[in-house]
């Protein structure tokens, strides 16, 4: 039994993104502005309680086609803001995996694990493959899967690093341009970071 199934009555349901959904009552805007740019990334980042084992260096192709409709069923095309392809989500995600603090909290592990727990759910709601389903199965199964303890937990996971893509300065591959701080009416701090001089570059 995959380890994605609900949890029983009465437990926390619906997918993270809801927060900032209509069912809020707020945009994904007015979400971000009210909880303040500054502390949403660290109380987004749920605590680790995933092994920290290692993981695959990089994603499968499988791997990253799922995760890419996860992310688009996350931050959609939906005409309120830039969507997870626009803010070329899934490549900031594959380089912030490559962190070593990220790693050393098994984050690529859990979430390479987490898309397999999905197609297998996929495979025994529907008898597809997660990126096979249509949008709506694919929200129904995502509704499904957050309500489980280690679904609720990867899919912040996978938040956590949207929110990073939409924020941080584009040198670190999210955010072309500048899209989310411009859909936020954010105007960046000076200096900018450059190419070669990002906070990794003057990590110890």
């Amino acid at each position: 039994m995959t380890e994605l199934q609900p949890k029983s009555a009465g437990a926390v349901s619906g997918k993270p993104a809801r927060v900032a959904g209509p069912d809020s009552g707020l945009s994904r805007r007015e979400f971000l502005q009210l909880s303040g740019m500054a502390g949403l990334l660290a109380a987004l980042k749920p605590a680790p309680l995933w092994s920290k084992e290692t993981a695959p260096a990089g994603f499968t192709p499988a791997q990253r086609k799922l995760i890419a409709a996860v992310q688009m069923q996350l931050f959609p095309d939906d005409g309120d803001g830039p969507s997870a392809r626009d803010l070329n989500a899934l490549r900031y995600l594959e380089w912030a995996l490559t962190d070593p603090d990220n790693q050393a909290d098994g984050d690529p592990a859990f979430l390479t694990r987490g898309c397999g727990w999905l197609d297998d759910l996929a495979r025994q709601r529907f008898d597809k493959r997660f990126v096979e389903l249509s949008p709506s199965d694919q929200h129904v199964l995502l509704d499904q899967t957050a309500a489980s303890e280690a679904g609720e937990n990867w899919m912040s996971l996978l938040i956590y690093y949207l929110i990073e893509a939409l924020l941080l300065d584009p040198v670190y591959g999210g955010n072309p341009d500048g899209v989310g701080w411009r859909w936020l009416g954010h105007q960046p701090g000076f200096p900018r970071p450059k190419p070669g001089h990002g906070y990794r570059d003057y990590a110890s």
